[in-house]
């Protein structure tokens, strides 16, 4: 097992896997913070974080900004008849784990950076680089939502546990998309599946004036008001759900191999 491990490593870390990962995690800071500086009122960095990602494509297109880091894998590897040349060497059920559990942890990591890294910059950098811009004339906060619980405890502690929040979430929707992969043969709606149910479930969640249940809001919550925090885990209990139930069915149908 840690042989695949580590081999389903060595194939996530490509030149690709490079270039996509510092997109995700630096264009924030490159791109959006110059557009949206001196365009908002801000009165601390939380709010310049939160508008960061409200303002820019990252809460809307999410899950779908993360799929191509590795969850297609086992849809090029099975399009490219790879797996002819697995199938003998390896346990098939190890196998699987190790791309599951590889895909699931490199995304946790890019994610996790995605959104520490600008909280790390605003919160901390920012002060002595007097980039951003702030209104000093007079001090009224906004909130950034459900988690500003965690901000009136320690900043660091919102920028950490926000962050892994974020991370978490990212890591269950291409989960998702890989589990699809094996299950449907055609590879671009295996793999767009997530979005698709990120992107409609937060659509019908606003038309029916449950715009707090909506998987957009539960994981990035500037844009509402501010929620019992158990609120947030009815998406991602949700989606825990998806995933026993897919894997459930895969085990049950002997999907893993299907040509």
């Amino acid at each position: 097992m840690k042989h695949l491990i580590s081999s389903e490593f060595k194939k996530a870390l490509s030149l690709r896997f490079f270039l996509l990962s510092m997109a995700l995690i630096f264009l924030p800071l490159i791109v959006v913070i110059p557009m949206i500086n001196g365009s908002y009122q801000f009165f601390r960095p939380l709010e310049v974080h939160s508008q960061l990602f409200s303002s820019s494509a990252i809460a809307l297109l999410f899950p779908i900004l993360l799929v191509p880091l590795f969850s297609g894998s086992y849809a090029n590897e099975k399009n490219d008849n790879f797996l002819l040349y697995v199938k003998p060497r390896v346990n098939l059920t190890d196998y699987l784990f190790a791309k599951g559990l590889v895909n699931g942890l490199v995304t946790l990591i890019v994610a996790f950076l995605m959104i520490f890294t600008p909280f790390m910059f605003i919160e901390y950098l920012d002060p002595f680089l007097h980039v951003i811009q702030y209104e000093t004339n007079y001090y009224e906060p906004v909130s950034v939502g459900t988690f500003e619980f965690l901000n009136e405890k320690s900043v660091f502690l919102y920028g950490v546990f926000y962050s892994l929040w974020v991370a978490i979430n990212g890591a269950l929707y291409v989960t998702v998309a890989y589990l699809l992969s094996i299950l449907i043969k055609n590879r671009f709606v295996a793999l767009s599946v997530p979005f698709l149910w990120w992107f409609i479930m937060n659509f019908v969640a606003g038309v029916l004036g449950f715009e707090s249940f909506s998987p957009v809001y539960s994981v990035f919550p500037f844009l509402i008001t501010s929620q019992p925090i158990w609120v947030v885990f009815i998406p991602f209990i949700t989606l825990i759900a998806a995933i026993v139930g897919l894997l459930i069915f895969i085990k049950l149908k002997k999907k893993v191999w299907i040509e």
